[in-house]
């Protein structure tokens, strides 16, 4: 699958793991989501600071989720 952007500027407050993993998910634009995933797992934008994934990666298929339900990416073959 491949990662489309639609919306290059949404209105995230800075320095938020939305705005981190969006900033990250840019940079694939055209690129396969596979190498998205690699990347991200290797390299974590943002780590949560309180709850029961404190100091743990989040799942990266949530954001992912969560970007497309907001009509900010497409993902297409």
């Amino acid at each position: 699958m491949k990662i489309k952007i639609t919306k290059v500027t949404p209105n995230f407050r800075a320095n938020t793991a939305r705005a981190a993993y969006y900033e990250a998910i840019v940079k694939f634009n055209g690129k396969s989501l596979d190498s998205f995933v690699k990347e991200v797992t290797a390299n974590t934008p943002s780590y949560p600071k309180r709850g029961k994934l404190q100091g743990k990666q989040e799942p990266v298929q949530g954001w992912v989720s969560f970007f497309q339900r907001e009509g900010l990416i497409e993902l297409s073959q």
